[in-house]
């Protein structure tokens, strides 16, 4: 191993290109054909922005160059792990993924390994990141057990080390470093339950009262996710009881009017903040519908003032509408936000098209016969992405399909909801929009022979 790294460092010196904005070496040890990088735009959904995928060669090694104009939040993944990593404008970074242990994880999909940077420039912010934590991490060891036996003694070398970091930090001229240490004092360093310590009131003035909410902060939204959370049992009951309402209600107006009446709400930013973690909080705790939620989330995509607000709350729309069987799909959003006509009665036969997949269009001669021959029982919608380029083919293929097709941007969230990942690909609903099957049989014999119309048979027996 320790061969194999220093051929690898030793070549990181001479291969990489100077032009590129930002250069990426890694060294990786997960026994993955290929890896994958993402950007994190918002660290509230934590939505991943694919970037480029690159192949570790035979001893592997692999590279990458990223165009990026501002300090990004980075994620390599492989199939079930991740490493994270800052990268800044022309950047130069020599990294190693380690080898880990296999374990199981229950509660998320992919495991967080931490990766190891080799002759990182003291002026980059993973460094510059990486000793601050370290000397906040050393300083809080040494002085915690002063904790709860000389609580006086504690507080004062807290109000040291804050001091300290102001002198040695207060003029920093890179904002994404600065705000990353102020909210990280304030996640560490003061957020201890002592006495003397800053109350609420301190920590909502200096951490808080910002006119803007800055999505691409991770430290930030991890500690204003923390300050208010569970918020609306911290409020008094005239507020409390007019966020019950407008949540029960689902309106989004009544929320963040409500939410704007606490002192520990700045503006209507910060309410929006607030009404989105509320929303998901309450629907995960049963305490609101389903339906409700996604009502009130679907209105924040698209009414709440900050950009990265609105697609945090389409996310999470998405994430949490997604069909699966058994499920009712809202009517209202299918006739009013997608603007589909649903014949009365019938059931919904979704369709997946992909334009140019010699599948989809061959298929398309037998799902016409299926609409003769269940017209007046069953409704077919094909779905497509919008701007995909019609061959003569598909063109031909759709002559006398008279049924609706809805064309969608391929960054639609909708895409996201029927989880749909190959084509041609069906769903089946009833009359009501219940979710019967999630990956419904075709017009064609499947592999034992089956159609759609084993199905429809049972169905229409009577």
């Amino acid at each position: 191993m320790h061969v194999k790294l220093l051929f690898f460092i030793c070549t990181f010196l001479s291969a990489l290109p100077f032009w590129a904005q930002v250069q990426l070496r890694g060294l990786s040890f997960w026994n993955e054909p290929t890896l994958d990088i993402y950007q994190i735009e918002n660290q509230l959904s934590q939505q991943k922005k694919w970037l480029q995928r690159v192949t570790p060669d035979s001893m592997g090694i692999f590279n990458a160059q990223l165009e990026l104009q501002q300090i990004t939040t980075l994620q390599i993944c492989g199939t079930n792990k991740c490493a994270l990593l800052y990268a800044q404008p022309k950047g130069r970074y020599l990294i190693e993924l380690p080898e880990v242990e296999q374990q199981t994880f229950y509660n998320q999909d992919q495991q967080e390994v931490e990766l190891l940077f080799y002759q990182l420039d003291t002026n980059d912010i993973n460094y510059r990141i990486l000793g601050f934590e370290a000397w906040m991490d050393n300083y809080v060891a040494d002085i915690y057990q002063l904790k709860d036996i000389r609580s006086n003694e504690f507080i004062l070398k807290v109000l040291a080390f804050k001091a300290e970091t102001a002198m040695v930090y207060g003029e920093e001229s890179n904002t994404f470093l600065r705000d990353y240490i102020k909210y990280s004092v304030g996640l560490t360093i003061d957020n201890f339950s002592v006495i003397g310590g800053p109350s609420k009131d301190d920590k909502y003035n200096f951490y808080l009262q910002t006119d803007s909410v800055d999505y691409q902060q991770p430290k930030l939204i991890e500690y204003a996710q923390l300050f208010y959370e569970n918020y609306d049992s911290q409020v008094d009951q005239k507020v409390r009881n007019a966020i019950d309402i407008a949540l029960q209600t689902s309106s989004l107006d009544a929320l963040t009017k409500a939410l704007q009446q606490d002192p520990y709400i700045y503006n209507a930013s910060w309410a929006e903040f607030v009404a989105l973690e509320l929303i998901l909080e309450c629907e995960q705790s049963n305490r609101l519908q389903k339906e409700l939620a996604l009502e009130l989330l679907l209105n924040l995509s698209k009414n709440a003032q900050q950009q990265k607000l609105r697609e945090a709350a389409a996310y999470f729309w998405a994430v949490k509408s997604k069909l699966s069987n058994g499920q009712t799909w809202s009517k209202t959003y299918v006739e009013k936000q997608l603007g589909l006509r649903l014949a009365p009665n019938q059931y919904i036969y979704l369709h997946h098209y992909i334009p140019g997949n010699q599948k989809c269009i061959a298929e398309m001669a037998a799902l016409k016969r299926l609409a003769e021959r269940y017209k007046n029982k069953v409704q077919i919608i094909t779905f497509v992405e919008a701007d995909a380029t019609w061959t003569t083919a598909d063109k031909k293929a759709f002559e006398g399909a008279n049924w609706q097709r809805l064309e969608l941007p391929k960054t639609a969230t909708l895409w996201q909801q029927l989880g749909w990942e190959s084509s041609p690909a069906y769903m089946l609903l009833d009359p009501q929009l219940k979710v019967l099957y999630l990956d419904a049989l075709g017009p064609l014999p499947n592999a034992r022979t089956q159609t759609i119309d084993l199905i429809f048979s049972q169905l229409f027996q009577n």
